[in-house]
């Protein structure tokens, strides 16, 4: 009997014989210029406000580099490039492949104005966070151009910035750990808005 979908176990010869990896020459070469990264951007700015982890802000640049995103912004105590040798260091050790030198990204103390101001504008401000009332990500209205905020690992997102939203964000947890890493439930978003851009675009 063959599993839903139609595909016999015979199949999986045929899958694995269609398959080649590409070497690290071909990823490398594959890589798009200035001209076509830009033309290509995704119209979503990711807010991290108050994150601790300079670890972790250097894998929000990779993954906001791989998808491609407008802007990296970071809000009040986030650590951002050139802040301290030891920031720096943290940043550059997780946000490989040179993301850090290509992403846009900007400082702010305070991103509450810039963000109500790209409200203003018709930006949805979708922030991610737990609590009753929250939208599950898969079913979130993002918009045709969405901040994504994300805050503090222990305190969340902060009141001024949740004022603003749009759609408040959440990810099941179901087991005894009550929260995912930032970068993981970022992740998890992005690609949702980078797959529903693509299928708009017709990518």
């Amino acid at each position: 009997m063959e599993p839903a979908g139609g595909r016999g176990c015979g199949d999986r010869e045929l899958v694995s014989g269609s398959f080649r990896r590409y070497t690290t020459d071909e990823l490398v070469d594959s890589r798009p210029d200035a001209q076509a990264r830009e033309a290509s951007r995704v119209p979503l700015i990711v807010l991290l406000d108050d994150i601790r982890s300079a670890h972790n802000v250097g894998l929000l640049f990779r993954l906001c580099d791989c998808v491609n995103v407008e802007a990296l912004w970071l809000g009040g105590i986030t650590a951002y490039p050139g802040v301290s040798e030891h920031a720096s260091n943290r940043i550059a050790k997780t946000g490989v492949g040179g993301s850090v030198d290509v992403l846009p990204w900007r400082h702010l103390e305070d991103p509450v104005p810039e963000v109500r101001r790209l409200r203003d504008e018709g930006w949805t401000i979708a922030v991610m966070e737990q609590g009753r009332g929250t939208t599950s990500w898969r079913r979130a209205a993002y918009g045709e151009r969405t901040v994504l905020v994300l805050g503090h690992e222990r305190r969340g997102v902060r009141q001024e910035l949740l004022d603003l939203a749009d759609v408040v964000v959440e990810l099941p947890v179901r087991g005894i750990t009550n929260s995912l890493n930032v970068a993981t439930c970022a992740s998890v978003v992005l690609y949702e808005i980078l797959g529903r851009w693509l299928e708009a675009d017709g990518g």
